[in-house]
């Protein structure tokens, strides 16, 4: 997959809790609010979102969405900050938009009235954890409560870091809370046994924990993360995203120190350093610049390599990451990525390179570098995109066995929700290749406005009834 690995990345918590009572008696209602039907306050600038979501979510699902933050539900260890009214808004349109209907067409309204969380807390702010230099997007606590973090950075233009961190983080948080009420396969937690990694998952780049059958580093922190995350990864990842991620895992990957990095890819051990003192030059293994012009192609059309620490002395990695990211005419899959770790430094993450006895990279005819790929299991004999899908069809299997909710259905409503169409119901792709935000393109109802700006009506209606 073809990303810089964030320095912080989701983590997601589910604490349980309960309260126990001497009586054997006790009466339970069927709420754990209280009933009292408060009236709204129509003078409040905040009438018209407290308006919609009574209507929209208290009302038929039991459901406080709380935006205005509350110290006794926040995490007081962490420099917090509220929501703003204008964001809050955003967020709840569209959590109504792509969770709540999406699962409420294919699950039922009982299906949400027995399943959804009783409290949405959303934040405005980060919450990162400095201790392990990650960052937490949400909680599920006990089946009753989830918060979202991030908030006054919600972008309805875009819909990629929308997808990251709401999105994703959404259907990732229920996913926990169904996880609660069905029980997953046990067998599920068998099959990454031993490649869990709780403590260091946050450095560990997507390319590589997809070659071990994850969908996301954050998977494979452990089993109930995997499993959410594949859930939510599926549902939300835009069809070439998923494809990507399936190419990537098809391939064994290697985490190396990036000062460490010895790359040959002929038998006479050619080399490419980058930054001082080489300054971006080709030397041949005596360290002599290359000049001839037919072998600097065919440097570049095999990938290249990274220079060796005996040879580099003065690394800086600002110069290195700009030089390498920014490379014109390299296919970075040859060379792999730069993968910067918690503490400043960088790793290379990059595809295993069949080699001779000599060390050096064996090529196919066309002089192409041939990779190591997994339809053996590969090295480590992890067949990671058979992993996935194996995953997969248990995530899928559960969700229609426990729910009766059919995933790839559902996940093609989503997409479509997310991503624009054609007439004919293709996806329409910008001058990159890209998906399109569907959210702000025309409305189908009224094409003078947005998908946002209409779906903003549900809550800017109730204008009407505000006092001054």
């Amino acid at each position: 997959m073809k990303r810089k690995l964030n320095t912080w990345l989701m983590g997601a918590a589910i604490a349980f809790t309960g309260v126990f009572a001497s009586c054997s008696d006790d009466d339970f209602g069927p709420t754990i609010f209280d009933t009292n039907d408060y009236p709204l306050d129509r003078s409040a600038y905040t009438f018209p979102l407290d308006t919609f979501i009574k209507k929209n979510f208290l009302e038929p699902y039991n459901l406080k969405f709380i935006y205005k933050m509350e110290d006794i539900g926040s995490d007081k260890q962490k420099n917090l900050i509220p929501a703003s009214y204008d964001k809050s808004v955003q967020l709840a349109v569209l959590s109504k938009y792509l969770w709540y209907d999406i699962y409420k067409q294919f699950g039922g309204e009982e299906f949400l009235k027995e399943n959804s969380p009783r409290i949405i807390h959303v934040i405005g702010s980060a919450s990162y954890n400095p201790t392990s230099g990650t960052e937490t997007l949400g909680t599920a606590e006990g089946g009753l409560k989830i918060t979202l973090y991030k908030v006054n950075n919600l972008d309805v233009n875009n819909i990629d870091l929308m997808n990251e961190y709401f999105f994703h983080v959404m259907h990732h948080e229920f996913g926990h809370i169904l996880d609660q009420t069905s029980q997953r396969p046990l067998t599920f937690d068998l099959l990454s046994n031993g490649h869990y990694d709780p403590l260091d998952w946050g450095n560990k780049h997507d390319s590589l924990t997809a070659s071990w059958g994850f969908v996301t580093p954050y998977a494979s922190e452990q089993a109930r993360e995997d499993w959410v995350e594949t859930l939510s990864t599926y549902l939300t990842a835009d069809y070439k995203k998923w494809d990507q991620l399936l190419a990537s895992a098809y391939y064994d990957w290697e985490d190396l120190d990036i000062k460490d990095v010895a790359f040959y890819f002929t038998p006479a051990d050619v080399k490419w350093f980058l930054g001082t003192p080489q300054n971006g030059k080709f030397l041949d293994s005596d360290g002599n610049v290359i000049t001839d012009a037919a072998t600097l192609n065919k440097i570049r059309a095999n990938g290249g390599s990274f220079f060796g620490h005996d040879l580099y002395y003065e690394f800086d990695a600002d110069i290195f990451y700009s030089r390498f990211a920014n490379k014109a005419g390299v296919d970075l899959d040859s060379i792999g990525y730069p993968s910067p770790q918690r503490n400043g430094d960088f790793h290379v993450v990059r595809k295993l390179i069949s080699r001779n006895g000599d060390g050096s990279a064996m090529v196919n005819a066309d002089g192409k570098v041939i990779f190591e790929s997994l339809s053996e299991g590969g090295i480590d004999k992890i067949n990671g995109r058979q992993m996935i899908l194996d995953k997969l069809q248990m995530v899928r299997e559960w969700m229609k066995s426990a729910f009766n909710i059919d995933i790839d259905a559902m996940r093609d409503v989503i997409q479509r929700r997310q991503y624009a169409t054609n007439e004919d119901g293709s996806f329409k792709f910008d001058s990159m290749g890209r998906y399109i935000n569907a959210l702000t393109q025309p409305s189908a109802s009224d094409p003078s406005r947005t998908v946002i700006e209409v779906l903003l009506d549900e809550v800017n209606q109730y204008k009407a009834l505000q006092t001054k």
